[in-house]
C-alpha cells in the first residue's frame, strides 16, 4: 500500500476509534440530559425554569475565568508530549485554585450590582459551584483525550448523567423545589471529579504535585489566546440569555431555553468529533500536512452530512417537537426551535473548523473570528430583544453563525487547507431539498423523522455522494474493528 494511503488510513481508523467510543456516550449523556431539563421545564413552569435556566448559564460563561483555557492547552501539548503529562496536571490544578478564587469575586460583584433577586442568586451560586468542581473534573479529561483514551471520558460522562437524573427525580418527586433540584448538580460532579482522579492516577501517570512558578506562568501565557477564544464562544452562547433575564423576564428565559436546549443535546456531536479529531490533528500539523488536509477535509464533509438534514427536519417538524417534548405551555418556543434550526448544521461546520485552527497554532485567528461574532451578537442582542424578545435573541444568534462561518472559512483558506466546499455541499443540499418535499405530506413526528431518514439516505446514494474513497475508509475501518 502507497505511502499516503496507510497515512490515510491510519488517520480514519484513529479518528473513528476516539469518535465511536465518545459518540455512543455522548448519546445517552445528551438524551438523558435533555430529558432532565424537559422534565424540569415541566415540572418547574416557565418561571422557575427561567430562574434555572439563567443559573446555568450564568455559570458556564463566567466559570471560563477558572478555566482560562487551560483543558485545551493541556491536551494538545501533552498529545505531542506524554511525558510531561504529570507536570502539566499538576501545575494546572494550581493555577485552577487561583483563578476560581478570582471566579467567584466577579460573580458576587456581577450578580450583586445587577440587583437580582435572592432567589435568582442562590441558584447561580448553587450552579458555579457546579461548573467550577467540573472546570477541575475537565482537568482529568485532558488526560484522556490526550492520551486518546477516550472510552474513560465517555464511561464517566454516562454515570455522570445517570446519578444526577436519579438525584433529580428524587427532589422533584419529593416536592423539594428548585433550589434542592440545583444542589444535585454540584453533588452529582464531586462524585466525578473522585472516580476521574482515581482513574488518572491509576492508569495514566503517578500521582505527583510537581509545582513550578515559572511553568505555571508560562501555562497562563499559553492558555491566554485559548481563554479569550472560551470568552467569545461563551459570550455568543450564554450572553443572550443574560441579557434576556433583564431586558425581558425570566418567563422568556425559560420560553427560549426549551428551544435552545435542544440545539445544545445536538451540538455534542461535532463538538465530540472535533475532541476526537484535535489531538491526531495537532500531531499531523507537525508530521504530516497531506494527512492533515485530508482529516480537515472528510471531517467538513461528514459533518455538512449530517447537519444539514438535521437542521432541515427541525425546521419543518418545530411546532411537533416543542409540543412532543414540552407541552402546551411551551408552544412560543417553536418559534425560536424553527429560528435556531439553522444555526444547527452551521455550527457542526464552524466547530470543526475552530479546532482545526487552534490545532495548527493559528489561536490567533480563532479568537478574532470569536471575538468579531462575539461583538456582533451583542450588538444584535439589543438591538433585536427589546423589539423582538426571545425571538430576537434567535435570530442573532444565526446572524452570528453566519458571521462566523465566512470568517473561519476566510481563514482555513489562507493557511492552505483549502477544501472543495462547493462541490461538496451539492449533493447534501438536494438530498435535503428532496427530503423536505417529502415531509410536507407527512403530519405524524415519529413518522415524519423515519420517512426523512431514508428518503435523504436514499437520495445521497443515488447521488453518488459517497465516494470511493470514503467507501474504503469504511471497508478498512470495518475490518479493524
Amino acid at each position: 500500500m502507497p505511502c499516503l494511503e496507510k497515512i490515510k488510513m491510519n488517520t480514519a481508523r484513529r479518528i473513528t476509534a476516539n469518535f465511536l467510543s465518545l459518540i455512543g456516550s455522548e448519546i445517552i449523556s445528551k438524551l438523558i440530559q435533555l430529558a432532565v431539563f424537559i422534565f424540569l421545564a415541566r415540572s418547574l413552569g416557565k418561571e422557575e425554569f427561567g430562574v434555572f435556566s439563567f443559573g446555568i448559564a450564568f455559570a458556564l460563561l463566567i466559570v471560563i475565568i477558572a478555566d482560562f483555557g487551560l483543558i485545551t492547552l493541556l491536551i494538545r501539548e501533552i498529545s505531542r508530549n506524554k511525558k510531561l503529562a504529570s507536570k502539566y496536571l499538576s501545575n494546572a490544578l494550581a493555577v485552577k485554585v487561583l483563578l476560581s478564587l478570582i471566579t467567584l469575586i466577579f460573580a458576587y460583584l456581577f450578580l450583586n450590582l445587577m440587583d437580582y433577586s435572592q432567589n435568582v442568586k442562590i441558584v447561580a451560586y448553587i450552579m458555579l459551584l457546579f461548573t467550577l468542581i467540573q472546570s477541575v473534573t475537565h482537568l482529568y479529561y485532558s488526560i484522556f483525550r490526550a492520551f486518546e483514551r477516550m472510552h474513560y471520558d465517555a464511561l464517566i460522562k454516562i454515570l455522570r448523567m445517570f446519578i444526577l437524573a436519579g438525584m433529580i427525580f428524587y427532589v422533584i418527586k419529593n416536592g423539594y423545589g428548585l433550589i434542592a433540584a440545583s444542589l444535585a448538580f454540584p453533588l452529582t460532579e464531586i462524585i466525578v471529579l473522585v472516580i476521574s482522579i482515581f482513574i488518572t492516577y491509576t492508569r495514566f501517570i503517578k500521582f505527583s504535585f510537581e509545582f513550578d512558578f515559572s511553568f505555571s506562568k508560562e501555562l497562563l501565557k499559553k492558555s491566554s489566546m485559548f481563554c479569550l477564544s472560551l470568552v467569545f464562544a461563551g459570550l455568543f452562547m450564554h450572553i443572550d440569555t443574560i441579557m434576556l433575564s433583564k431586558m425581558r423576564s425570566v418567563a422568556e428565559v425559560g420560553t427560549y431555553a426549551a428551544a435552545a436546549n435542544i440545539m445544545l443535546a445536538l451540538i455534542f456531536i461535532p463538538v465530540m468529533y472535533s475532541n476526537a479529531i484535535f489531538p491526531v490533528i495537532s500531531r499531523f500539523y507537525v508530521t504530516s500536512k497531506k494527512s492533515l488536509r485530508f482529516a480537515y477535509e472528510r471531517s467538513f464533509k461528514y459533518m455538512l452530512l449530517i447537519g444539514l438534514p438535521l437542521s432541515a427536519g427541525i425546521y419543518v417538524l418545530s411546532d411537533k417537537i416543542i409540543l412532543l417534548l414540552y407541552g402546551k405551555e411551551y408552544a412560543a418556543s417553536s418559534i425560536a426551535l424553527a429560528i435556531l434550526s439553522w444555526y444547527l448544521f452551521l455550527r457542526f461546520l464552524n466547530v470543526t473548523s475552530g479546532f482545526t485552527l487552534s490545532s495548527i497554532n493559528r489561536q490567533g485567528s480563532r479568537v478574532f473570528s470569536q471575538g468579531t461574532a462575539a461583538l456582533a451578537n451583542i450588538m444584535l442582542n439589543f438591538i433585536l430583544i427589546p423589539i423582538y424578545g426571545f425571538v430576537g435573541a434567535a435570530i442573532a444568534t444565526l446572524i452570528t453563525e453566519v458571521i462566523f462561518f465566512f470568517i473561519y472559512t476566510s481563514f482555513i483558506v489562507k493557511y492552505g487547507l483549502k477544501i472543495k466546499f462547493i462541490s461538496l455541499s451539492i449533493r447534501p443540499i438536494i438530498a435535503t431539498l428532496i427530503m423536505l418535499f417529502a415531509l410536507t405530506f407527512i403530519g405524524d413526528l415519529v413518522l415524519a423523522v423515519v420517512v426523512g431518514i431514508i428518503v435523504y439516505f436514499a437520495v445521497l446514494i443515488i447521488l453518488g455522494t459517497i465516494d470511493k474513497e470514503d467507501k474504503l475508509l469504511y471497508k478498512k475501518i470495518k475490518n479493524k474493528f
